[in-house]
């Protein structure tokens, strides 16, 4: 759990960053530009119990929801595309990735805005190592993998910490409708930083649909929100290193 936990301290410290630039540098920055993102999302309307294809009406709450999160695996091969948002006292800045998994593999394209069509830098995980390399590079950076996880570089929530949260952290958990999408919701507490955390999990692909963070004033300091997925084969070639290998 080391790296999450770095992970939201690398969000603080990036908040605390942007948030003294901003003072000094763009004082007359939109108020509109603050918390953009809805404390709910608008189509999270429904806590009724919702029968997906092949179950029957399933029922979630605080005492079954990390059996029910540990029984939902995420498909061994999948492409998601998501956007990151995070918000601080002057605006906001959001980020754009795109990641692959096959199997053991998982590829992670950065963009250096939400708007930019090219990634910026790519990386490629093994259990053991990862591959990181620019555009217009032909030899990748190797590292060993270490604490180093896809989740993070793709700026995403992991949604499997609900597993190991104490009875007094979780504050509630439901089945709900997201964008027409049945999700599992749970909310949250995180020991270590603070935040509240809130998870919809897409009950039939096993991925995060949207993900938030709050702060311990309630608002919302980081979001997630996976804008494509396909979870459907990935070609391996998407793997391949820019010197024509396949990683090791």
């Amino acid at each position: 759990m080391k790296h999450r936990t770095m992970f939201f301290v690398f969000i603080a410290l990036f908040i605390l960053l942007v948030s003294v630039v901003a003072i000094l540098f763009l004082p007359n920055m939109s108020a509109t530009l603050i918390n953009t993102v809805p404390e709910y999302p608008p189509e999270f309307h429904s806590f009724d119990p919702v029968e997906t294809a092949g179950t029957e009406a399933v029922t979630v709450d605080k005492t079954n929801v990390r059996a029910i999160v540990a029984a939902i695996k995420r498909p061994e091969e999948y492409f998601s595309k998501t956007q990151s948002t995070i918000s601080h006292d002057s605006g906001s800045a959001s980020f754009a990735r795109q990641k692959w998994v096959k199997g053991n593999l998982s590829r992670v394209d950065v963009f250096s805005s939400v708007s930019s069509q090219n990634a910026s830098a790519h990386y490629i995980y093994t259990d053991e190592s990862v591959y990181a390399w620019r555009p217009g590079e032909r030899t990748a950076h190797k590292t060993a993998r270490g604490s180093f996880e896809p989740d993070d570089e793709q700026m995403m929530m992991a949604y499997e910490d609900i597993t190991s949260a104490k009875d007094e952290d979780i504050v509630t958990a439901q089945l709900t409708v997201y964008d027409g999408t049945a999700c599992v919701y749970a909310e949250v507490k995180s020991p270590s930083s603070g935040y509240t955390n809130k998870y919809w999990i897409s009950y039939s692909t096993g991925l995060l649909v949207f993900g938030q963070s709050l702060n311990r004033e309630g608002k919302v300091v980081y979001s997630v929100t996976s804008t494509q997925t396909d979870i459907s084969p990935q070609d391996m070639e998407t793997f391949r290193l820019p010197d024509g290998e396949f990683p090791a």
